[in-house]
């Protein structure tokens, strides 16, 4: 039998996790529309994961490149990795009103509510539904929940925008915090060449705008961007090193692409109730390309 099994309604449903290239491929042929059209919206679309299963070494790749210690817990921004290929076919719906090539993703959250073990028997359910109107565009909000036995233990939010034809007012994005307050360096590193295919070896996401220049200038940028999600990955690891205790909230707003080859410092200052304010900006400190905060368990 197949490892997906489609119904009537916009759902999915998968036995393990589904690869993510196949996304990437289908997305070059979309002939979906490029901006939100008047009056259109994103109906309730689901999909679920059974049991999340990974490939031999996805784990200790994913590790590696992200700065996170090996044991026998998963990093927090792991199950993100196991959701790629779910996620894309859901934006690949015919029901999803815009193409996924243009899509930006503006800000995400993480929350987990214990560590989860490696070897432990996960599942997985995603939602989408609607939009807002937010100053950029047309906000989409894809909401995520890991479950063990029955348990939520992880969960996410991840908001992305898109053009529209015609503005219908606007309000404020989803998730908005404040930045810290008179951050301290804390960790410097490098996205040299190759890190895009490095992470898309260890995650899956291999749109081609991370991996090669000629692609990223087709959408009008100067070179290749780094995954926001390895520079917010990155950024998890380092803090978690810094304050020696694990992370239980990750909020993040991304600001500005990371062109590759691009040194980068992380900032970070303490908040109330223990919650860590931080940005990751170039070395001069003039660019600000991601800000968010972080909570420890």
């Amino acid at each position: 039998m197949p490892d997906a099994v489609r119904s009537r309604s916009p759902q999915l449903a998968f036995r393990r996790p589904p690869g993510a290239i196949s996304v990437f491929i289908r997305a070059a042929a979309d002939q979906r529309p490029a901006a939100l059209e008047a009056g259109a919206t994103c109906p309730r679309l689901e999909g679920r994961i059974d049991r999340l299963t990974w490939r031999n070494g996805l784990l200790s790749r994913f590790r590696d490149i992200c700065g996170f210690p090996s044991g026998d817990t998963l990093p927090i921004t792991f199950p993100h990795v196991l959701a790629a290929g779910l996620h894309g076919r859901m934006l690949q719906r015919p029901e999803f009103p815009v193409r996924l090539p243009g899509l930006i993703h503006v800000w995400h959250e993480i929350s987990q509510h214990r560590p989860l073990l490696a070897d432990e028997s996960l599942a997985m359910e995603c939602r989408i539904e609607g939009h807002r109107m937010v100053a950029a565009g047309a906000e989409f909000c894809l909401e995520t929940r890991v479950t063990s036995a029955g348990e939520q233990v992880w969960e996410e939010k991840t908001g992305f925008i898109s053009r529209v034809r015609k503005r219908e007012g606007s309000k404020s994005p989803l998730g908005r915090e404040n930045p810290p307050l008179e951050p301290r360096r804390v960790a410097a590193w490098r996205a040299g060449p190759g890190i895009g295919r490095r992470y898309a070896r260890a995650s899956g996401d291999y749109n081609p705008i991370h991996l090669f220049n000629a692609a990223a200038r087709r959408f009008g940028f100067p070179s290749a961007i780094a995954h926001g999600m390895w520079t917010l990955s990155r950024s998890a690891a380092e803090l978690e090193n810094h304050q020696a205790m694990a992370c239980r909230r990750l909020f993040v707003q991304f600001k500005r692409p990371v062109f590759i080859p691009q040194d980068l410092v992380l900032l970070a200052a303490p908040k109330t109730d223990g919650e860590v304010g931080f940005l990751v900006s170039d070395r001069a400190e003039n660019s600000v390309f991601l800000e968010g905060v972080w909570q420890p368990s």
